[in-house]
């Protein structure tokens, strides 16, 4: 999996997909059998089915074009296929995993060799600026490190910089970064301008290849218009990242703010669990519970779809219609 993680889920897909190891249904069918003929019959205006293959062949109906495949092949070759169908789910799953899993669950993959995150708090809530630092720092550690160049820029009224311009990635250099992330505070004063403000500050620097825009709960309505204007102007893509949304309107929101310069965007909501001391029940049978939200495990949130659905759908499809 390392050499497949490193490249983004498009070209992950080119090389892995069911298309591209022609595994899709339609390119299957064409293997095992062939459609099932229709020819126009003058006399009677209308297309007739030839009755040729009646009971001489097994027959699959597939619902996406309307057509009726004749299927000629072994049970022996139809299991070869369930059987590279049920790698391919195995594949899927592994993918998903890497991709749901630690600093990547919470930012998503960093795939250009030189960026600049800036960090947006101006929705941030009590209680949020640790895990925040703890997500940053875990996003350092183990995917920063692993690139070229990087900066970080904080949304202020005037935009707060680690560095003047993009630095170089060593040991020192991720080190001095995460003592500033965690010397980061929230009581900046900001305007309805400051977030393009600190992105066009840091599309000011030529070397980096994108921009990572990390925001903290929901964007203010007041900026959403001028960052979506703003952010034609900036030479580089930038991609959204939202922590703890609030609302769906936030999600819709940092998407549509990053189609506009064709990047990417990713979602991650803490997970709150409700967890119970039974070592504090009180003697008259109450149940005493308290609530551990320091955590970073996640859950989606609102407004986005979950991926794994996508592996439950393949292996619903692999059993259903290959097996039957």
């Amino acid at each position: 999996m390392a050499k497949q993680s490193l490249i983004s889920s498009e070209k992950w897909l080119q090389l892995y997909g069911l298309k591209s190891n022609k595994l899709t249904l339609k390119q299957i069918l064409s293997q095992i059998g062939f459609p099932h003929c229709e020819d126009y019959v003058t006399s009677l205006g209308r297309p007739v089915a030839s009755r040729y293959a009646n009971g001489l062949f097994p027959q699959f109906y597939r619902a996406e074009d309307d057509r009726v495949y004749n299927l000629t092949a072994k049970s022996k070759l139809i299991y070869e296929f369930v059987e590279y169908l049920q790698q391919a789910v195995e594949i899927y799953k592994q993918r998903m995993d890497w991709l749901t899993s630690r600093s990547r669950q919470i930012f998503g993959v960093v795939l250009e060799q030189c960026v600049t995150i800036v960090l947006d708090f101006g929705g941030i809530l009590k209680g949020e600026l640790d895990l925040c630092q703890d997500a940053l720092i875990m996003i350092l550690q183990e995917q920063v490190v692993h690139i070229t160049k990087f900066n970080i820029i904080q949304v202020s009224t005037e935009p707060v910089k680690w560095q003047e311009k993009a630095t170089p990635v060593t040991e020192q250099s991720i080190a001095t970064a995460i003592n500033w992330v965690e010397k980061l505070t929230v009581k900046l004063t900001m305007s309805r301008i400051s977030p393009l403000d600190a992105l066009q500050e840091a599309g000011k620097d030529k070397t980096i290849e994108s921009i990572y825009y990390f925001v903290v709960g929901d964007v203010p309505e007041e900026s959403k218009q001028l960052l979506l204007q703003g952010v034609l102007q900036i030479p580089c893509p930038v991609h959204t990242v939202s922590f703890n949304a609030r609302g769906e309107g936030t999600i819709a929101f940092l998407k549509e703010l990053s189609a506009k310069t064709h990047s990417r965007f990713h979602a991650f909501a803490e997970r709150t669990e409700c967890v119970a001391l039974s070592a504090f029940f009180p003697k008259d049978g109450d149940n005493a519970t308290t609530w551990n939200s320091r955590k970073l495990k996640g859950k989606l949130p609102p407004g986005t779809w979950n991926p794994k659905e996508a592996v439950r759908l393949l292996l619903l499809v692999t059993s259903d219609d290959l097996t039957h």
